[in-house]
């Protein structure tokens, strides 16, 4: 059963909505073939090791993505090419080993997630976002040590994946429970989806074509 099957019903039974109203929009989303979504994707992790090796040095680091693509409901499927934007990334309470070593230093900026294609994957409504991790030089303080050593930077492979929600989502707007990983925006014009396995928020803001 689905989140939108269980909460109409819980609804209807409490007398807290109007089903005429809840059926005529989400019958007006089950005409819409085409669906365009633009997408915002945020996160925020604490204490990342920065080095692309096993090396001390760490930062609270955010990161934010965007993304377009258009979406067929009725086959489950990407329509065109997904375009995206990759944001700059930032870390700071830079860290060593632990409190009171020597902190050390980035020699460049750090991208915790960059967008490199996204693509279809599998079955379903998955899409994947194939992307990179840019890990600049960094000088580090080994074991706490008073020299700092410098670590070369690298490129490393991350995947993030996401879904396109159903827009029908927006008629159980009130129905949906306040712990949901999947919520409607204040102003009622996105859904909202936070991932279950790690930070990421994904904020989307779908329009009938």
């Amino acid at each position: 059963m689905t989140l939108a099957s269980i909460a109409t019903r819980a609804a209807l039974a409490a007398g807290l909505i109007a089903w005429p109203a809840v059926a005529r929009a989400v019958d007006d989303w089950s005409k819409v073939e085409i669906v365009h979504f633009e997408v915002v994707g945020e996160v925020a992790d604490k204490h990342v090791q920065i080095p692309p090796i096993d090396a001390d040095l760490y930062a609270d680091v955010s990161e934010r993505v965007t993304l377009s693509f258009d979406w067929n409901m009725k086959t489950n499927a990407l329509v065109g090419v997904p375009s995206f934007q990759n944001h700059p990334a930032s870390a700071t309470n830079l860290v060593g080993m632990e409190q009171g070593c020597p902190t050390g230093k980035l020699n460049g900026p750090y991208e915790h997630f960059d967008i490199v294609e996204i693509k279809q994957s599998g079955a379903g409504n998955a899409i994947e976002l194939v992307g990179q991790r840019v890990h600049p030089d960094t000088m580090v303080a080994d074991s706490c040590g008073s020299n700092l050593r410098l670590f070369k930077g690298a490129v490393s492979p991350v995947t993030e994946y996401i879904g396109a929600p159903n827009p029908e989502i927006f008629a159980y707007a009130k129905m949906i429970p306040a712990d949901s990983p999947i919520k409607v925006s204040p102003d009622g014009k996105s859904i909202v989806m936070t991932a279950l396995n790690n930070n990421w928020i994904w904020t989307y803001t779908p329009t009938a074509k």
